[in-house]
């Protein structure tokens, strides 16, 4: 059974609802952000995070890494795609170089430049899949083998999720018209067939023109949270279907959730005016849903905020400005977070999700060298003492 929520249904249902009347089963967290940046409120990871692992990556002339596109992990492996080559890398959970994963090419398994746009792994099957735009996802063994193209769904999928019952989680993809990605959230059954999804495109735009900005997609406890900035709302799904979960209330004005929407916008970017907010990440853990967010302006301000699951409690602080400096030309941010009070280590910003309990952010040599130079870093751990030419640090945090 498919079931598609509206935007204009879904607003009306928003509206009908409160964080305090809503049942602790349904109920659907209100963050009000403008509100919430009105007022510097500073909280620490040590509510959340119970360790801090750094690791090193190995550096040899098969394995050097420019630019991380997609990082992903589990007990045993660490797999990124590199974006300026296009390969793919294991590590093990030590930072050793095990093989690249696949090829660049035109023969059985192999994939053109730049198609792949994320990693996703089934780890109960040990397999790690290729997604591609427009393509079909590639398959392969932790081992390397080429296993099969999987040509099940003719649309684009952006990521996949395994659940423990043998269902996936799948999201649309970033970027790509309605025709190709119709949807953000899709459930997938055991034999394959997709039996609930969830479409967050206004009405406002053609359906040619109608796509998905920077779907944002985080596991957590046998679900998956998503969001894309079309419209407010964080959606959960887990094998009893897709619903609601929070609500991020930006207030970018109607005309910005419609623009935002249309491929035609990203020539002229219309949609980003000043004071308009940006969600540029989020993760969850146990106790909270953590936000970093972006306010267009000159200079841009960054927040990162804390929104506790229980009471409702939205909490909002602003990231200094030197972070934002320090991570320019770095597409995931790499320090645009808070500062680590924990080990003083590197600023708190994961970027990549594992689990519920366990996130990760990456680090290289240039970013270290310019915290450094700002007065950061006196006290940094041993593992971030890395040479100019190594391979960047992977910081894995593991939650409460």
């Amino acid at each position: 059974m498919r079931r598609n929520w509206s935007i204009l249904a879904l607003s009306m249902f928003i509206c009908a609802c409160s964080f305090e009347q809503a049942s602790d089963t349904n109920k659907i967290l209100i963050a009000d952000v403008r509100k919430a940046i009105q007022t510097e409120s500073l909280f620490s990871m040590k509510d959340d995070v119970k360790a801090i692992e750094y690791i090193p990556l190995e550096t040899t002339d098969s394995c050097l890494i420019s630019n991380i596109i997609s990082l992903i992990a589990d007990d045993d492996y660490i797999f990124l795609l590199n974006g300026k080559t296009s390969e793919i890398f294991q590590f093990n959970r030590r930072g050793k170089f095990i093989r690249q994963i696949g090829h660049v090419g035109e023969g059985p398994g192999e994939y053109a430049p730049y198609s792949i746009h994320a990693l996703s792994l089934n780890h109960s099957s040990k397999e790690i899949f290729l997604n591609r735009r427009y393509q079909p996802t590639l398959v392969y063994a932790y081992d390397g083998t080429y296993l099969r193209t999987d040509t099940t769904f003719k649309e684009s999928i952006g990521h996949r999720y395994p659940l423990d019952n043998g269902m996936w989680v799948l999201t649309g993809m970033d970027f790509v018209p309605k025709q190709a990605s119709p949807w953000l959230l899709a459930l997938q059954d055991k034999e394959g067939q997709l039996y609930e999804t969830q479409s967050v495109f206004p009405a406002s735009v053609p359906e040619d023109f109608v796509c998905m900005r920077e779907i944002h997609a985080n596991p957590f406890e046998q679900s998956v949270v998503a969001f894309t900035p079309s419209c407010d709302t964080l959606f959960r799904a887990t094998t009893s279907g897709i619903r609601p979960i929070c609500v991020y209330n930006r207030e970018n004005g109607t005309e910005y959730y419609t623009l935002i929407a249309d491929a035609r916008d990203m020539q002229t970017n219309k949609a980003e005016k000043e004071s308009t907010i940006q969600l540029f990440s989020f993760f969850e853990t146990s106790r909270f849903f953590y936000f970093r967010a972006i306010m267009k302006g000159n200079p841009d301000k960054l927040y990162f905020q804390r929104l506790d699951k229980q009471s409702g409690e939205f909490l909002s602080q602003s990231i200094p400005q030197d972070f934002m400096e320090v991570s320019k030309g770095f597409s995931d941010g790499q320090v645009i977070g808070i500062p680590n009070d924990l080990d003083n280590g590197i600023p708190f910003c994961p970027s990549y999700v594992v689990n519920d309990k366990t996130s990760m952010q990456v680090i290289n040599a240039e970013t270290i060298a310019k915290l450094k130079d700002k007065g950061y870093l006196k006290n940094a751990p041993a593992a971030l003492n890395i040479d100019e030419l190594d391979n960047p640090v992977v910081i894995i945090y593991h939650f409460r």
